[in-house]
């Protein structure tokens, strides 16, 4: 049996079930209004179906309930900061503030984050800079869900990227997307709901395409755009993980998983 609940009822859940566990009411909120956001954006998975995930790993201690950010190096319009394994939604929306103010000081910026965690819709951090009146570019990595071309071992990430732009009176024009066919959330999204997912999406552990999310789960997410999707995602683990001085590779630790240091990095 079904039951709809309003968006301003399910944010108010969220953040208090973030805020039972740790972490302050201001970080919370944020935390809950990216899923909430995401669920009306019409991307479930990205919304209240990570929420579990999140708290097991702070159950774990493998992300700190209180983000406590540490400056590694400040030369004006290039930052590096170690997210010391806090909320990713919360270090991903601080480096949007402090590129969008060295941006406007020296007209262009770049903020390197290491030790962060997965911090949900990429659109949600990128918008927030094309508001203030700046583009934003952010790639970020992921734990291994692609084989690298013509392989069959999980080894790069869905490595998302998002490019958002102000369009004046026209509004924001962004692009958030993954390198694989499908981002793995909507897989999760697809078994919980007890449904196939399309072919061309998935591969099980022998290589094989499937369209049971189990199996998909189990095994690989294709690239989009077959070897040019893989490469992609490569590049974007040079720029985030490799040259943030993070992990990187199959280094990463996902969201899915209740402990283990994430390492994931956003530049």
């Amino acid at each position: 049996m079904s039951h709809t609940v309003g968006a301003p009822d399910l944010l108010e859940f969220a953040a208090a079930t973030v805020e039972a566990h740790g972490v302050p009411a201001a970080d919370a909120l944020l935390l809950a209004d990216t899923l909430v956001t995401a669920e009306l954006w019409g991307h479930p998975s990205h919304g209240m179906l990570r929420l579990p995930w999140y708290l097991a790993r702070m159950e774990s201690g493998a992300t700190a309930a209180v983000t406590a950010p540490a400056i590694v190096s400040d030369n004006g319009a290039v930052l590096v900061v170690d997210g010391c394994d806090g909320l990713g939604q919360v270090l991903a929306d601080r480096a949007i503030t402090w590129g969008v103010e060295r941006a406007r000081r020296h007209g262009i910026s770049a903020v390197a984050l290491r030790n962060s965690g997965h911090f949900g819709t990429a659109a949600y951090f990128t918008r927030k800079a094309a508001d203030q009146g700046c583009v934003a570019l952010l790639a970020t990595n992921a734990s291994p869900a692609m084989a690298p071309w013509g392989g069959r071992e999980k080894r790069l990430g869905t490595n998302p990227w998002s490019i958002a732009a102000p369009g004046g009176r026209y509004g924001t024009v962004v692009m958030d997307i993954a390198n694989t066919a499908v981002a793995r959330g909507k897989i999760y999204a697809a078994e919980e709901r007890g449904e196939p997912i399309p072919a061309g999406w998935a591969a099980d552990a022998d290589g094989a395409p499937t369209t049971d999310p189990r199996r998909a789960i189990e095994g690989l997410i294709l690239p989009m755009a077959g070897h040019k999707g893989y490469a992609i995602s490569f590049m974007f683990e040079v720029l985030a993980g490799v040259l943030t001085g993070s992990a990187f590779g199959s280094g990463v630790v996902g969201p899915y998983r209740a402990t283990g240091r994430s390492g994931v990095a956003t530049c």
